[in-house]
């Protein structure tokens, strides 16, 4: 299915990658859904995303399976169904198996797997054989680095629920597992590193609109690693 026209859902449209995909969307003609949590949250993404006048965004906690669906069921009347869901809800975390306890690690869960999938949930009776679903993962998820325990775990349980999904789903369900992206908060957190080993948000960008478009893609998981040429620091 092209974009032109379609209607796509962007979870975590106002975190740190969240701009970058919504802009490209809308640039490729589509209405954009995009939620968000916190209005400071979404005041910020609208400051950075160019095309933010053209997306619609709605606050709801996707870890709450009654206000998602309820979420659904708005969005339906509002926008028609859905024809796309690119899932983007997250958020970083470190510890490791010492000093992350047991909320801390279903709390990873939560933002990570719990919101993917009430998602997709909500939202499976819209999404037919000419649809995708693009969620997030990481290559942390695939290559463990210690540090990040609850992240990495949320992150593989992404993963898995990305091959379960397209076992049982008609649409088209892919992942990207992305190294580092190279977006300002993640460089004001770590200010020493080496930006240049880091992936490129046109990259990720790119790589999610060609797995909503592609018929012939399904059921993989693409690890994004990193490497982009003439970084400015």
């Amino acid at each position: 299915m092209k974009l032109q026209n379609a209607t796509v859902l962007v979870t975590g449209a106002t975190g740190n990658v969240g701009p970058y995909v919504t802009d490209s969307l809308v640039d490729h003609g589509a209405d954009v859904v995009g939620t968000y949590l916190t209005e400071t949250a979404r005041e910020d993404a609208e400051a950075r995303a160019e095309q933010a006048d053209a997306v619609s965004y709605y606050q709801v906690d996707l870890t709450d399976q009654a206000a998602v669906e309820a979420f659904a069921e708005t969005v339906g009347d509002e926008h028609g169904s859905v024809d796309h869901v690119v899932g983007l809800a997250g958020g970083f975390s470190m510890g490791t198996v010492d000093d992350t306890d047991g909320d801390a690690f279903e709390a990873a869960l939560g933002r990570h797997a719990t919101t993917a999938f009430l998602t997709v949930k909500g939202f499976a009776d819209h999404l037919g054989s000419q649809s995708g679903v693009v969620l997030f993962s990481s290559d942390r998820a695939l290559d463990p680095v210690g540090g990040t325990l609850a992240y990495d775990v949320g992150k593989g349980a992404v993963r898995t629920l990305t091959e379960s999904l397209d076992v049982e789903l008609d649409a088209r369900v892919n992942a990207v597992a992305p190294f580092l992206i190279d977006v300002p908060g993640n460089r004001e957190a770590m200010p020493d590193a080496d930006f240049s080993e880091w992936t490129a948000p046109g990259a990720v960008v790119d790589e999610v609109t060609h797995l909503l478009s592609n018929e012939g893609v399904t059921g993989q998981v693409v690890q994004l690693t990193g490497g982009q040429p003439e970084v400015e620091e």
